[in-house]
């Protein structure tokens, strides 16, 4: 705890972070009653925050508690006149009015007022946010030229790792015009500048995808960083790299089969079928076959059934039937011959 303290540049040891804690945990229902030790500053309180976020992003686990805890944190540091709490908080209701959940007319009012202030400030997180925010509501430039902004202001931090990330993310997948060679320059600052968490991950995973052509070598390194920390999409990219590139047919089956395993992926499973071919394991190439036509009879019936399906699952079973199509169509002569080769 004293080293992941000392990672967040906190002021305050172990043995006075844990009393601050206790003292708002025991009173999460009651924030009035919350007593904070007088060495205490508003700087603690998000440091403390992060901390706790930390534990949280590299554990992979959620408790609703400590979440609450990291909750009451910004609202005591935004108590103490922390800008950045303040930030999060104006931000966090205007996102709720957007999503037309409950906000009173007056607090929207006073959210929007102080993030002007901030913003006339130049407050750097305040730009941050209003890049999040305008990239979920789809305006990507807008989201882009506040991203810019907050760098301008903040260029060598871990949230400015994050924004090089959206940044690269954006001129890679975004841009009306991609422009990959700067994608490629953000996501290389987003390396640089961060910790190993899942903006970097991403980073590394799309660097792969900027040199699977001109340097293969490379690519693999970048997909094995964010395949090593469970990003799903690196197992199929991985697979087809040993699989065409290196020739390495075990080691590609081997990637296939961490993607089944670890979220029945369709594409790794058509990459398994490659390989038994290529390996000329029939038996468990027609196997793998067999799977495939049942998924894809599985979505003939779902969509017959006529039931109302959620919008996630139906972006996900277009994608799974156009990947499907594909194969069928690509794969004839071996799906023709495959009967023979195991009678």
């Amino acid at each position: 705890m004293n080293r992941i303290l000392f990672d967040n540049d906190s002021r305050l040891a172990y043995l006075k972070f844990i009393p601050v804690l206790q003292a708002i945990y025991t009173n999460l229902d009651n924030p009035d009653a919350i007593k904070l030790p007088k060495y205490v500053k508003a700087f603690d309180l998000m440091v403390f925050k992060n901390v706790l976020s930390s534990i949280r992003t590299t554990t992979n686990t959620i408790n609703t508690n400590l979440l609450d805890l990291e909750n009451e944190l910004i609202e005591q540091a935004a108590d103490l006149g922390d800008n950045d709490a303040i930030s999060m908080l104006a931000f966090e209701t205007v996102e709720r009015s957007l999503a037309e959940k409950s906000v009173s007319k007056q607090d929207y009012q006073h959210a929007n007022k102080l993030i002007a202030q901030l913003t006339d400030m130049k407050h750097p997180l305040v730009f941050k946010l209003a890049g999040d925010l305008a990239f979920k509501q789809k305006y990507y430039n807008q989201a882009e030229q506040y991203w810019l902004q907050f760098v301008e202001l903040e260029p060598d931090t871990i949230r400015a790792s994050h924004v090089y990330s959206n940044l690269g993310i954006y001129y890679f997948s975004y841009r009306e015009v991609p422009d990959l060679s700067l994608a490629k320059k953000y996501f290389l600052k987003s390396i640089r500048f961060g910790e190993i968490d899942k903006h970097i991950i991403q980073s590394h995973y799309y660097l792969g995808q900027l040199y699977v052509t001109v340097d293969p070598k490379l690519a693999k390194y970048h997909w094995e960083i964010s395949a090593s920390r469970g990003l799903k999409e690196s197992f199929p990219s991985l697979g087809f790299l040993e699989l065409n590139v290196f020739q390495n047919y075990a080691k590609s089956l081997e990637w296939f089969k961490l993607g089944v395993e670890a979220s029945q992926d369709i594409t790794c499973m058509i990459g398994q079928f490659d390989c038994y071919i290529v390996m000329e394991n029939f038996k468990s190439a027609y196997e793998t076959l067999n799977k495939l036509i049942n998924i894809r009879q599985k979505i003939k019936e779902v969509r017959d059934s006529k039931r109302e399906i959620p919008p996630q699952m139906v972006d996900t079973m277009n994608l799974n039937e156009s990947v499907l199509q594909t194969f069928f169509n690509t794969r004839k002569t071996e799906l023709e011959e495959l009967p023979s080769k195991i009678a």
